[in-house]
């Protein structure tokens, strides 16, 4: 995504709820530092066409220290950002306590597009009732605008934030913030019962090592001009007034964190999982709730040189588990066969449904009422082309079959000695085994190469198609689906699928 995540943080302290945790609850508002605050949010508003121009779906979010919506200025700023065709979504953090009529008024009459609008809403219950609270949730999305719900994972709270989920509308996803300040690790059953609550409250528990590679196109806006990656890294040299479209990379080695501490730090980063979860816009912690999901395995669940010894890193588990108790089905997208697949994958084996294996020559449903599956057949005779084709040179051929129905060959490029990985497929190689195929009358046979890997399979076994043929026996349009993959294999698939201009 060639786009900027911008979060914005003026030198706004003051808040009109006054939360005993909470140290800006006891900040003292005065007529200046509004005044203040004011002027750096109109200046940074009025720079950002200039900043973004050029660049495409870019995602802009409030994130004070106090209140900011109560304030009829923010409101102005964000209709004026939404105007701009490079903005694609643009809201702000929030406790809701803003007059919904007036404030959308204002968004409104100062030409805001209402579909671009987010807000992300916490609940603090000593300022406000689950029944308030529920009310202006359900106001605002019958006004058409797009809002998650949420608040900190307090023990003490547990009873009324799963009330408050009961309440809220099911498509309003309520969210749930590790505790910081709890000296102490959350039990067991208190873990479970905020994960029925937040289906993905495991991610907060789990640790994300920090990786400033994934983290290139966004920026933490200060009211004064100054630039960080994200909310809890370093100040940049850079400053926003010397900010533009073309300037890239201001954070290739400037975080200096070990790990991402709290959801503005690792749900802006540019990793699958987000986008799965929530969208093109994940910052905003709203769902997309597809229908179903499709993974590549190497060089997606597992890096691209696997020796099979490592683990599911514990991000993408914890996101996997929650799309799973979310209801949403998992497929594997592979160019593994069905057995090895399940081998490296054998960890998170039971959330998915099937998928499509051996590159879309093994197309596998798990159902509550059984299993269903179709192969694609391989000429028998490709197999000694390739016997051939290999026989003055050390490769090694495998052969794939699924009860003895021949779907997939592979050749693996031998290892040199100054090569401890091998030695890729070039051109040359493919097009004579092509010519060799020809030359037998075998003609539709696909020959794929990956890496070391030169596959062939059947001509109609591609992923997309194999997407295609599942989401025709479950029933649902492909771009109810997304799916996440790093090769050029994937690129069909993901467009297929609901990830156009991700």
């Amino acid at each position: 995504m060639d786009g900027l995540e911008l979060l914005y943080r003026g030198s706004l302290r003051s808040c009109n709820y006054h939360c005993s945790y909470c140290p800006f609850s006891k900040h003292r508002r005065s007529e200046q530092e509004l005044r203040k605050d004011r002027a750096q949010w109109e200046h940074f508003v009025q720079t950002l066409e200039k900043r973004t121009k050029g660049l495409q779906a870019c995602t802009l979010m409030v994130v004070p220290y106090g209140e900011a919506l109560i304030h009829p200025w923010y409101w102005e700023g964000l209709a004026y950002a939404s105007r701009l065709s490079e903005i694609q979504a643009a809201g702000a953090q929030t406790n809701l306590s803003f007059g919904a009529e007036e404030s959308l008024k204002t968004f409104r009459q100062r030409g805001g597009h209402m579909e671009k609008l987010r807000l992300w809403g916490t609940f603090h219950p000593e300022m406000v009732s689950v029944d308030e609270f529920v009310k202006k949730c359900r106001q605002l999305r019958d006004a058409g605008v797009n809002l998650c719900a949420g608040a900190v994972g307090v023990p003490a709270h547990l009873r009324l934030l799963k009330e408050l989920r009961e309440k809220l509308p099911k498509e309003i996803y309520l969210w749930i913030n590790r505790m910081d300040g709890l000296r102490r690790s959350y039990t067991p059953e208190e873990a479970e019962a905020f994960t029925k609550i937040d289906p993905y409250f495991q991610r907060e528990l789990s640790i994300l090592p920090a990786d400033s590679g994934q983290c290139q196109n966004r920026l933490f806006v200060e009211g004064n001009g100054k630039l960080r990656i994200c909310n809890i890294s370093r100040t940049l040299d850079l400053e926003w007034e010397q900010y533009s479209a073309g300037y890239k990379n201001v954070c290739s080695a400037t975080c200096r964190q070990k790990s991402c501490s709290c959801y503005l730090a690792y749900g802006g980063r540019q990793n699958f999982m987000n986008e799965i979860l929530f969208g093109p816009h994940p910052i905003f912690r709203i769902p997309r709730r597809a229908k179903a999901v499709f993974l590549d395995i190497m060089g997606t669940l597992f890096p691209k040189k696997n020796t099979g010894r490592e683990h599911i890193p514990g991000w993408v588990r914890a996101g996997l588990e929650g799309l799973h108790r979310d209801g949403i089905l998992l497929f594997f997208a592979t160019t593994l066969p069905y057995e090895e697949a399940r081998k490296r994958c054998r960890e998170i084996w039971h959330l998915f449904s099937g998928g499509v294996f051996a590159g879309g020559s093994h197309m596998v449903l798990e159902e509550a009422g059984g299993r269903w599956e179709l192969v694609r057949k391989l000429p028998e005779e490709s197999l000694s082309v390739l016997e051939t084709f290999g026989k003055h040179c050390q490769y090694r051929i495998r052969s794939y079959r699924v009860r003895g129905t021949l779907c997939k060959l592979t050749m693996l490029h031998p290892v040199s000695a100054d090569d401890r990985d091998g030695t890729n497929w070039d051109v040359t190689e493919q097009e004579k085994l092509r010519e060799m195929l020809e030359r037998k009358g075998i003609c539709k046979v696909r020959v794929l190469a990956e890496d070391r890997c030169l596959q062939l399979l059947p001509e109609e076994a591609v992923k997309a198609e194999g997407v295609r043929v599942l989401c025709r026996r479950l029933r649902i349009s492909p771009s109810d689906t997304i799916a996440a993959g790093d090769s050029a294999e994937d690129e069909e698939m993901k467009m297929l699928c609901g990830c156009k201009g991700e």
